[in-house]
């Protein structure tokens, strides 16, 4: 039922109610206010910083090192089916990166991009080595931070966030989302 209520429009649909106030549109859900705006935005930034990364570097991988290079590259590792694992981590990493970004098919790519760089992670940490000097990227803040291993990390992290949220009002896949809900 809609009523006005001094400067707020209230709109009630079964437990949730939306509720415009200036600018701010406002969730109230069990008397828990929330602005959507800012979380959505929220979503946003991660979606495009993770999916940014993840194209940059699968392009970077696919120009600089060549499928072939990114092949040899894990076989250093010894990680078995290095061959497939390398030219699948280039084309992951590139298709994620552009799905994540547009925030098409979030959550399945933003699964890829956790498991992706939790195997990285994974990998890396017996080495101990500076990933970020080995590949090229020689600025000094960069060798500042150390091992990678936390990167990988924090992009799993950040693939796992993706994962449980979705990807928020701003993607491709938000009205897909919403005609779900509306079931």
């Amino acid at each position: 039922m809609a009523g006005v209520s001094g400067t707020a429009f209230e709109q009630e649909a079964g437990a949730e109610r939306v509720v415009n106030r200036g600018s701010a549109l406002t969730r109230c859900q069990s008397g828990v206010m929330r602005n959507v705006f800012s979380i959505d935005l929220g979503l946003l930034l991660l979606r495009l910083a993770a999916g940014i990364l993840l194209l940059v570097g699968g392009l970077r991988k696919a120009t600089w090192l060549g499928v072939d290079g990114s092949s040899e590259y894990v076989a250093g590792l010894a990680v078995p089916f290095a061959e497939h694992l390398g030219a699948a981590m280039v084309f992951t990493e590139i298709i994620g990166g552009a799905l994540l970004t547009l925030g098409l098919m979030t959550r399945v790519a933003a699964a890829v991009l956790a498991l992706l760089s939790g195997m990285a992670a994974f990998l890396l940490l017996d080495r101990g080595t500076v990933f970020v000097s080995v590949h090229g990227w020689n600025e000094p803040f960069l060798l500042l931070l150390g091992n990678p291993v936390e990167f990988m990390v924090l992009y799993a992290v950040l693939g796992l966030a993706l994962v449980f949220t979705g990807p928020g009002a701003f993607s491709v896949d938000a009205p897909a989302w919403r005609a779900i809900r509306r079931r």
